[in-house]
């Protein structure tokens, strides 16, 4: 009887140390052996693509081409008619950057009258609709030549080309309507991509849909039409002042636009009242611009540019000039992460009040909105003007604005984080 009494209170007293185990376990965490290791990441450094023209015997950069004739009339006038061929002289293409690149060549598009470019050549005729030019490797009358919307160059890092020749050919179709105009010189522009060369750590595909510069109005046109990726990298002059729907600049696909210069539309395109900015967004947009890269609408310009139709636009930089209204959002969003804006400002009362605007309606309604998180914005306070009200704060929370006066009177808003 005691035997099992006493077996009782053991068996007892064990089950109470092990529920006071279980209890002073509760609310803890298990501690386990451990350890951690690091390791550096080797430096990242991006690459360099840069291209130059430069001479046949030269490494100095070529200002202008020059057509030559043949030897023994070096001394005769250049004159252009039906079926004459002309050869430039030579010049050679220099890889300066560290990256592989492809490159194309392009005419400028100027008429020239009388070595001077003008607007038109004679009567509304181009002298150069009717001269087609290739790329040749040769001076030889028979040497091979490839039509110079065709020729794609590649070369290596720190490589120059071969010399190549711009022939051109006046078409045996121009009339007379193409008399007396001379063409004294001529320049050509390189456009560099990236070329599928380098390696990264799955091949070298990555950059096989790089894309060229767009290398006019026109061509920048069709590019923001189809979407992707379009750069600019000299100043574009739309000439579109016609105030017709076919006359605007719109963006119709999604689209990153990375502007290293400027897109400059007509002067007076502020009078139009269909065709009156210089960018129209309909779609998702990323735009990157660099110190010299934005939007001038000149003087008693359209505006900037017009969201609609729910595109979203992100503006991270550059510089954004329009007549009343640098961007507005007719549907949809606006963020600024940076820029500088600026407008020719509307006659009185308004002034600089719409420097940044939505429709008053979708302001309203939620389906126009302005998020400002950066950017610098002359004469208008992003976070207290009157463009949908008196006390319009268009910027995001944990940012605030900074002034500062400039010697011209001017006051310079400055977005930046709290």
């Amino acid at each position: 009887m005691n035997n099992k009494r006493a077996t009782k209170r053991a068996l007892l007293t064990s089950i109470m140390a092990l529920v006071m185990c279980v209890v002073m376990l509760v609310g803890t965490t298990f501690a386990w052996f451990t350890d951690t290791a690091s390791t550096g990441v080797n430096k990242i450094v991006s690459g360099n693509l840069k291209v130059d023209i430069i001479g046949a015997d030269s490494d100095s950069h070529i200002e202008k081409l020059n057509f030559t004739k043949a030897a023994g009339a070096e001394g005769e006038a250049l004159l252009w008619e039906p079926g004459c061929r002309y050869l430039t002289q030579g010049f050679r293409i220099a890889n300066k950057g560290n990256l592989a690149l492809k490159w194309k060549a392009e005419i400028n598009k100027d008429n020239i009258v009388d070595g001077k470019a003008a607007p038109t050549a004679k009567d509304g005729k181009s002298l150069l609709d009717v001269i087609d030019f290739y790329v040749v490797t040769g001076t030889g009358e028979n040497a091979p030549e490839v039509a110079i919307e065709d020729f794609v160059g590649n070369l290596a890092k720190d490589a120059k080309s071969d010399v190549y020749y711009i022939k051109g050919v006046m078409q045996t179709t121009a009339g007379n309507d193409y008399q007396d105009l001379t063409l004294e010189g001529i320049t050509i522009t390189v456009y560099a991509t990236q070329d599928t060369v380098e390696n990264d750590s799955f091949g070298k595909t990555y950059d096989k849909d790089a894309t060229y510069p767009v290398a006019s109005a026109a061509e920048m046109k069709t590019a923001l039409a189809a979407g992707g990726i379009v750069s600019v990298n000299k100043d574009i002059k739309t000439d579109n002042i016609g105030n017709t729907i076919a006359d605007r600049v719109t963006i119709s696909k999604p689209t990153t636009l990375n502007l290293d210069a400027k897109i400059i539309s007509p002067d007076n395109m502020g009078n139009n009242d269909i065709n009156f900015c210089a960018l129209i967004v309909d779609a998702d947009t990323t735009i990157n611009a660099g110190e010299n890269g934005g939007i001038d609408t000149g003087t008693n310009g359209g505006y900037g540019i017009n969201v609609r139709k729910g595109a979203k636009l992100t503006i991270t930089g550059g510089n954004y000039y329009g007549g009343g209204t640098a961007v507005q959002v007719q549907e949809g969003t606006l963020t600024i992460t940076g820029g500088h804006f600026a407008v020719e400002a509307f006659g009185d009362p308004y002034g600089y009040n719409f420097l940044l605007n939505c429709i008053d309606s979708a302001y309203k309604d939620g389906t126009a909105k302005i998020i400002v998180k950066g950017g610098t914005f002359v004469n208008f306070d992003p976070s207290n003007n009157s463009a949908e009200g008196t006390g319009t704060n268009f910027v995001a929370a944990g940012y605030k604005v900074v002034s500062a006066t400039q010697t011209n009177g001017d006051i310079w808003y400055t977005v930046v984080p709290e």
